[in-house]
C-alpha cells in the first residue's frame, strides 16, 4: 500500500476528507484481494472509481491486472486532483454513467464500492453487468443494507420509509447536505435491501452469494479507522456495548444475515446446466 501511504503524506492534508478515501480504498483492497492471484491476468472492472484510487491500489498489489473504471461524476473529485500525478499512467477510467458505457471485453471480476446505493435503476446495473462478465467472472457489490434501520450517509434512524424519514429529518438532512456541498445525496439514495437484489438474482438467471465475514470486518474497522470511527460513531458506539455483551456473534449467525448492516455480495452468472 506505498501508493496509500503517499497520498496520505503531510503534502496532502489540507485536502478534504482525504483521510475517508484512503480509509475506503484501503478497505475496498482487503475485501478484494480474495479474488486475486498475482501470477494470473485479469480484467478488472471498477464502477463508480472516483480518481482511481482503489484501481491504483490494485493495480500496485496485482501488476498483471488489466483495469478500467467507470465514473460519472468527474467534476465532484477536483479536490483530489492534487494526487492524481501518483496515480499510474494505466489506469483506464470512462467518465459516464454506466448506462452509456459500452466495453469491447468481458471482465474477469466487475466490483462496486458503497455506489450500488446510489443506483435508481439498480436492475438494470445487475442486467449490464451480467453481460459485462466472462463466464467465471464475479460481480462484487459492497454497500449498506437498508433492510437494517439506518442511514449512514446522514447518520440518522430509517423510520418505516425514506419519504417518513426525511419528513422527520428534513432539516438535519438538508443541513447536512449544505454543509458537505453534497446537494441531491438524499435523492440519489435508493434505499436498497439485501432481500431485494437475491430475489432479482435468483429470478434472472444468476447466482446470489452474500459474504457474511463483511459483518466482522466492519466491527473491525470501527475498531480500527479512526476517520470511519468518527464518521461513524453512533453505530461504533452500538457496536462496541454489543462485542462487550458477547452479542455480535449471535447476530451473525444465518437468521440474521439479511438484516446486517453492511452487505458484501458475489453475484456470477448460471451456467447452462443450472439454468434448465
Amino acid at each position: 500500500m506505498e501508493l496509500l501511504k503517499k497520498i496520505n503524506n503531510s503534502e496532502f492534508k489540507d485536502i478534504p476528507d482525504l483521510q475517508g478515501w484512503v480509509g475506503d480504498a484501503k478497505f475496498g483492497l482487503h475485501q478484494l484481494t480474495q479474488y486475486f492471484n498475482k501470477n494470473n491476468k485479469y480484467d478488472v472492472l471498477e464502477i463508480g472509481c472516483g480518481i482511481g484510487l482503489l484501481l491504483a491500489s490494485l493495480k500496485e498489489k496485482f501488476p498483471n491486472i488489466i483495469t478500467q473504471g467507470i465514473e460519472p461524476y468527474k467534476a465532484g473529485f477536483e479536490r483530489l486532483k492534487a494526487t492524481k500525478n501518483l496515480l499510474p499512467k494505466s489506469i483506464s477510467i470512462n467518465y459516464l454513467k454506466f448506462e452509456d458505457f459500452k466495453p469491447n471485453k468481458k471482465y474477469d471480476i466487475i466490483y462496486s464500492v458503497n455506489v450500488f446505493e446510489h443506483l435508481l435503476n439498480w436492475k438494470l446495473y445487475l442486467d449490464k453487468t451480467k453481460e459485462w462478465l466472462k463466464p467465471n467472472g464475479v460481480n462484487v457489490i459492497l454497500c449498506p443494507n437498508y433492510s437494517f434501520p439506518y442511514e449512514s450517509h446522514f447518520k440518522i434512524p430509517i423510520l418505516l420509509n425514506k419519504k417518513i424519514t426525511y419528513v422527520f429529518f428534513k432539516n438535519k438532512i438538508d443541513r447536512f447536505e449544505e454543509e458537505k456541498k453534497s446537494l441531491g445525496l438524499w435523492n440519489s439514495l435508493n434505499f436498497i435491501k439485501m432481500r431485494n437484489i437475491k430475489s432479482y438474482c435468483l429470478n434472472n438467471e444468476m447466482k446470489f452469494k452474500y459474504c457474511n465475514n463483511i459483518f466482522n470486518d466492519i466491527i473491525n474497522r470501527l475498531d480500527e479507522d479512526k476517520e470511519f470511527q468518527n464518521r461513524q460513531n453512533f453505530v461504533g458506539f452500538i457496536a462496541k456495548n454489543l462485542k462487550k455483551l458477547g452479542v455480535l456473534k449471535f447476530l451473525n449467525k444465518n437468521t440474521f444475515h439479511s438484516f446486517h448492516p453492511y452487505m458484501k455480495i458475489e453475484i456470477t452468472k448460471k451456467s447452462s446446466n443450472e439454468k434448465n
